[in-house]
C-alpha cells in the first residue's frame, strides 16, 4: 500500500537587489563575476513539517528539531556551480542566498541530515560521512530564476526507522546497546532511490533511560518509498567488559521510507515482544506477537 511520505516543506523565493539583506553571507553567494545575467535568489527552507516519526502530524517546528545539517547543490548542465553547507549553529540555518544566471535552468538538491560531517554529492549519489544513517530528507527540483520567483519545496523522508522499547529496566551493569541492521542501503541516488547496500550497526552509549527504568533507541535505515522491504535486526547489550547481556534477533523486520516500525516488550527478560508498523496519520499494519 503506498502512503504520502511525511514532508518538509520550504520557499524558494526570488530577492530584489538589496545590499543589506541579513540572509547574504560570502559563504552562500556565487560570485556574480560568473553570472552573465545576475539574479539573486533566495532559498528558504521553511520551519513545517507534516509528520508522525516524531510528533503530531501538521505541527509546527524548526528546521533545527529535525536536522543538525542541511546540504544544498545547485547544478547547471550537468555541472555544479554552487554548494552550500550549514549547520544548525548557523545563525541564517535553513536560508541561504546565491546569484544565479536568470536566463539559464538549474537543478537544487537539497539534504537535511544529522550526520556528523557535511554530505556528500559526487555522480548522482549522495553518501554522509558517519558510521550510522542519521534522520535524513531529501528534495530535487528543477527551475529557471526568470520565471519561478516563488518555488515550494517539500521534502521527502529517505529513511524508515526502527524503534525498540523496553517494558523493562535496563540493568546497571549495561554499558552500551547496539542495532545491528542486514544488507541497507548506505547511500541515495537523486533519482529517487537506496544504493550500495552494507551490513551497519548503530551502537548507542550513554543514552537516557525512561523513569522506570527502560530505555527507547531507534536506527534509520534507508529502505524502499512504495513498499515495505524485510530486514534482519539484531538487537545486543553488552556490559563494561564487552560481553553480551543480552541479544534478541527479529527476522523480517518490515521497514519502509517514512515508516517507523516499533518493537516493544521486556528485552532483558523472557516475555512476548509486540512490533507495529506506523506512519502519517498512525495507521497500523498487522500487530505481530512472538
Amino acid at each position: 500500500m503506498k502512503k504520502y511520505f511525511a514532508l518538509l516543506s520550504c520557499a524558494l523565493m526570488a530577492l530584489t537587489a538589496c545590499e543589506n539583506n541579513a540572509l547574504e553571507t560570502e559563504s552562500t553567494v556565487m560570485n556574480p563575476a560568473n553570472v552573465n545575467d545576475p539574479q539573486k535568489v533566495t532559498l528558504t527552507f521553511s520551519p513545517y513539517e507534516q509528520e508522525a516519526m516524531t510528533r503530531a502530524g501538521g505541527d509546527p517546528t524548526s528546521i533545527a528539531t529535525i536536522a543538525t545539517r542541511l546540504d544544498v547543490w545547485l547544478y547547471q548542465d550537468g555541472q555544479e556551480v554552487q554548494a552550500v553547507h550549514q549547520t544548525s549553529t548557523d545563525p541564517a540555518f535553513g536560508s541561504l542566498t546565491v546569484t544565479l544566471d536568470k536566463r539559464k535552468t538549474y537543478t537544487l538538491y537539497a539534504c537535511a541530515h544529522k550526520d556528523t560531517g557535511a554530505a556528500t554529492l559526487q555522480g548522482g549519489i549522495i553518501t554522509w560521512p558517519g558510521a550510522k544513517m542519521t534522520h535524513s530528507m531529501f528534495y530535487t527540483q528543477t527551475f529557471t530564476p526568470a520565471e519561478t520567483t516563488t518555488l515550494s519545496c517539500l521534502m521527502q523522508r529517505i529513511v524508515g526507522q526502527f524503534r525498540l522499547e523496553t517494558t523493562d529496566p535496563v540493568p546497571s551493569e549495561a554499558d552500551k546497546i547496539t542495532i545491528a541492521v542486514d544488507q541497507a542501503p548506505a547511500a541515495w541516488n537523486v533519482a529517487g532511490y537506496g544504493m550500495n547496500p552494507r551490513d551497519y550497526t548503530a551502537t548507542y552509549q550513554g543514552y537516557n533511560l525512561n523513569q522506570d527504568g527502560s530505555v527507547t533507541l531507534s536506527a534509520y535505515v534507508i529502505a524502499d518509498p512504495d513498499e515495505s522491504v524485510l530486514h534482519t535486526v539484531t538487537v545486543t547489550a553488552y556490559d563494561t567488559a564487552g560481553q553480551p547481556l543480552q541479544q534478541r534477533t527479529f527476522d523480517d523486520v518490515p521497514l519502509c521510507n517514512g515508516y517507523r516500525t516499533t518493537y516493544r516488550g521486556a528485552f532483558f527478560t523472557d516475555a512476548a515482544f509486540t512490533s507495529t508498523f506506523t506512519v502519517n496519520d498512525w495507521q497500523e499494519f498487522d500487530t505481530v506477537e512472538f
